[in-house]
């Protein structure tokens, strides 16, 4: 029985590949993931999932050296439950569509769910169980329901020789970073 459930989950992520908007190298999806509308997927290189993971994807862009822990859940749509006059049954089938982005060098744990419109910056680390439902500034850890920042992952000194010594070039500056590291609560 698992040799042939294992058969089938490589036919469907073949199919992914297939389908995807562009899929980078070395690319690796654990078992048991789910993908929906993979033409609107674009992945970089160097990415993992781990397994149990559930993506709908519209204008979905994973950037490149991404770790995600099992049971991901990303939705990149929404119901309408704002239509006067019909129950939110009637329009179901009426979204609302906006892309989601995870950057360079970002670490997801366990659990985590990302809804629409939101970008998880270069750098960032998302902890186990968060409920991303806003924009998390580069290099930085957040967690909770809902995600928020709570404190840097550098130093300001170890963050300017971080970004010099990176091969690839940061989205960033460093004034940039720090200034957004300003509005974490209880940054000094």
């Amino acid at each position: 029985m698992f040799f042939i459930r294992e058969l089938f989950q490589r036919i469907y992520y073949f199919k992914f590949y297939l389908k995807s908007a562009s899929v980078g190298r070395n690319v690796k999806l654990s078992r048991g993931g789910t993908f929906t509308h993979s033409s609107e997927i674009v992945m970089g290189d160097n990415i993992f999932i781990s397994e149990n993971f559930h993506v709908s994807a519209y204008k979905l862009k994973f950037h490149n050296n991404i770790i995600i822990g099992p049971n991901l859940v990303i939705e990149c749509s929404n119901h309408r439950y704002d239509v006067v006059g019909k129950s939110m049954f009637e329009v179901s089938h009426d979204k609302i569509y906006k892309g989601v982005e995870i950057e360079d060098d970002v670490w997801i744990g366990a659990n985590v769910v990302i809804l629409p419109g939101v970008k998880i910056s270069e750098g960032c680390i998302i902890g186990a169980g968060s409920v991303v439902t806003k924009t998390i500034p580069p290099y930085t850890i957040a967690v909770g329901v809902p995600c928020k920042p709570i404190k840097p992952r550098f130093s300001n000194q170890e963050l300017g020789k971080h970004l010099s010594t990176m091969q690839k070039p940061s989205l960033y500056s460093v004034e940039y970073i720090l200034a957004e590291w300003q509005t974490i609560k209880g940054y000094k």
